[in-house]
């Protein structure tokens, strides 16, 4: 028969108990199991421009800011970066210039507030450099 660090065999039949016990005490939740975690919706990101269907030819026409204003939240977001490329998009209906920047971020800047969006680098959109 094992020799648990002094516990006596008739007191192992207790041991699960005393676990739920101190476990409980701790505040763990049921049973030694974790809290759950709340997961909360995620809302799509802010935009201020909603692009309507038919898609108009003239994007820049929509437009609040420029595109050097694009350029410059991007690089004052990531100081040190360069930018590689800019360009005016319709992202799933919102207005965004999407930059690219030397460090392998893609950067999407609302088009008509100057706030970023969301920043990924390129390989997680599945664009290659």
């Amino acid at each position: 028969m094992p020799l648990c660090l002094g516990v006596k065999p008739s007191a192992w039949r207790l041991w699960p108990l005393a676990w739920l016990a101190v476990s409980l005490a701790a505040g763990t939740g049921r049973a030694g199991m974790p809290p759950p975690i709340l997961v909360q919706p995620v809302s799509p990101p802010p935009c201020s421009i909603r692009i309507s269907k038919p898609e108009p030819t003239d994007l820049t026409a929509l437009t609040k800011i420029s595109a050097a204003a694009a350029l410059a939240a991007a690089e004052a977001a990531y100081p040190g970066a360069r930018v590689r490329a800019l360009a005016l998009e319709n992202e799933n209906g919102c207005l965004v210039y999407s930059v690219r920047l030397s460090n392998g971020l893609e950067v999407r800047v609302d088009a008509g507030t100057g706030q970023i969006i969301r920043s990924a680098w390129e390989d997680e959109e599945g664009t290659q450099e």
